[in-house]
């Protein structure tokens, strides 16, 4: 009989390594998995606890000058003037990618956007002023047919204006990481007087608060 040749291992031998290999990666793979998962849980309960307000937007001011109007022509310098407040004691904000434009009815007049981040420490507001030109140039088709309104109510004394903004807010406290939240804010019903100075307006009364939206 003759002699078997030895048997060997070879292949089972060069296969255990990498199978070895393969499982430690997909033992780290889902330790990380459950680990990230985790992680997310907690932040999310903990600004749940924190319970973040929204900041608060005031109109305080409204002043025009130079304002010129009539059925084909809008012009004049408009200046906004926000209280922005933060409510939150534990919480710092910041407002960034910030516009406003001021509208009559439905048509946006002009807007201007901020372009320096406005940052809101714990519980504290912050006055923001804006200035821009009203031109109807960008709006002529849509201002045609509102502008038999506005020079009426431009010849009593009183316009009544809308303002409404788009903003970014950014919540922050300490350790944890930052939280976002995008903004629609709405101002409705502003009189503005324009008497005496016909060319000069003021918004009547102390100022009114924003409606915000996220």
């Amino acid at each position: 009989m003759e002699p078997q040749p030895p048997h060997t291992s070879t292949n089972a031998s060069s296969r255990t390594p990498g199978s070895s290999t393969l499982g430690v990666v997909r033992r780290l793979t889902w330790t990380f998995i459950l680990l990230f998962l985790t992680l997310t849980v907690i932040i999310a309960i903990a600004w749940n606890v924190m319970d973040p307000h929204k900041t608060h937007f005031r109109v305080s001011s409204i002043s025009v000058s130079n304002f010129t109007v009539s059925d084909s022509e809008l012009k004049g310098m408009f200046e906004v003037e926000l209280n922005i407040t933060n409510p939150n004691k534990k919480i710092e904000m910041i407002v960034d990618r910030f516009s406003v434009s001021v509208f009559y009815g439905s048509v946006g007049l002009s807007g201007a956007i901020v372009l320096q981040p406005i940052y809101l420490k714990k519980s504290s507001d912050q006055d923001v002023k804006i200035k821009f030109s009203l031109r109807n140039s960008s709006t002529k088709s849509a201002y045609k047919a509102v502008s038999h309104g506005l020079v009426n109510d431009w010849n009593k004394g009183i316009v009544n204006f809308d303002v409404k903004m788009l903003a970014r807010i950014v919540f922050e406290a300490g350790i944890w990481p930052s939280r976002e939240k995008f903004l629609d804010i709405y101002c409705g019903n502003l009189d503005v007087g324009f008497v005496p100075i016909k060319d000069m307006g003021k918004l009547l009364g102390i100022g009114k608060e924003c409606h915000a939206e996220s």
